[in-house]
């Protein structure tokens, strides 16, 4: 017998082994639809009590999520209809003093900065049959490119509309759904899982609506920050600022940088005002935004937040910074119940 086990004990872990870097190469293939699930949950969280709400008074689910979807979609247009021609205008504007400035630049060092391309004429003709050559191969490059481009963006688009799919799945049918999923696990698995599932929804979900809080706060601080200090295309700024927050301090910083620039462009004054608006309002998010409309949402810290949001970025790209927050956030609430709140009976003093 005991032949036997110290056989199988070999056997066990190479099976584990081999199940464990299986399971890694199929995640990373299909890490894609991965994150596409996760945020469909994360919006679904979102939408349930919505939805539960409104179904106590007789509405369906499936009636809340296309009026959600419909009125939202609503939004963006009126939203849309009434700020494109002042964004088209700032954004004209602000294309217009990037080019005004750089491509003097550029073509006065055009031979430094490409030579391979654009040789100097004064030492010989403009363009050689290597030169052609090159010209030819670039262009196929840049087709190559735009190709790649188009790809990826109907690449997204379809993920956006597979998660809006899941999101109203979920939606309408969690009931069964998780009652079926319940179904597979024994008796008293079964009920911690049931337990933990309200908390669980309320933490994704409070995510979704702390964020969306922070990014139209974080958009209107800095358009009205840089409109007070004489930025032309605030407008079109504060709204690049709201949407791209919508991943955790990103949006700010990226608009930072752009809008520094064309401060300095200005006037040195400007510049540093528009240095000082970014500085409030980083101090502004940090200590009273995401705290106040987000951290309590998800009881995470800011630095919890951000780090999560780097780490993501870095693994999966900008997929992986959308969903870090939500997996940060369900992955400390399971900790908590699971393992801290287990410990504080043992460590509780005795009556």
């Amino acid at each position: 017998m005991s032949k036997n086990s110290e056989f199988w004990k070999p056997a066990y872990l190479v099976f584990w082994l081999g199940l464990a870097i299986g399971s890694f190469f199929i995640l990373k293939e299909l890490i894609m639809m991965v994150i596409c699930l996760v945020a469909a949950i994360t919006l679904a969280a979102a939408l349930s009590p919505l939805a539960r709400y409104l179904e106590a008074r007789k509405v369906p689910r499936l009636i809340t999520v296309i009026s959600v979807y419909l009125f939202v979609a609503a939004l963006y247009f009126i939203v849309g209809a009434n700020l494109t021609p002042v964004i088209k205008e700032q954004a004209v504007a602000l294309v217009s003093t990037v080019r005004d400035k750089l491509q003097p630049w550029i073509v006065e060092n055009i031979h430094e900065l490409a030579p391979s391309i654009m040789p100097d004429t004064a030492h010989g003709p403009s363009l050689s049959d290597d030169m052609k050559t090159q010209l030819m191969g670039k262009a196929g490059g840049i087709a190559a490119g735009a190709l790649k481009l188009t790809g990826n963006v109907m690449t997204f688009v379809v993920n956006i509309l597979f998660v809006l799919f899941l999101t109203s799945y979920f939606v309408v049918e969690s009931k069964s759904l998780i009652e079926s999923l319940l179904s597979w696990l024994p008796p008293k698995p079964r009920k911690v899982v049931r337990e933990l599932l309200p908390g669980l929804e309320g933490r994704l979900g409070g995510y979704v609506r702390g964020q969306l809080l922070v990014s139209l706060a974080v958009g209107t601080i800095i358009g009205i920050g840089l409109f007070l200090v004489g930025i032309k295309e605030a407008l079109v700024l504060g709204v690049v600022a709201g949407f791209m927050n919508l991943v955790p301090f990103v949006g700010s910083l990226a608009t930072a940088i752009f809008a520094i620039l064309i401060g300095f462009n200005q006037s040195l004054t400007t510049g540093c005002l528009v240095i000082l608006v970014f500085a409030c309002e980083q101090w502004l998010e940090s200590n009273f935004i995401v705290p106040q409309l987000l951290g309590k949402q998800v009881d995470m810290h800011p630095l919890v937040v951000l780090f999560s949001v780097l780490i993501g970025g870095s693994l999966l790209g900008l997929s992986g910074a959308l969903i870090a927050v939500p997996l940060a956030t369900a992955s400390l609430y399971l900790a908590e119940e699971l393992y801290l709140k287990k410990m504080e009976p043992e460590n509780s003093p005795t009556a």
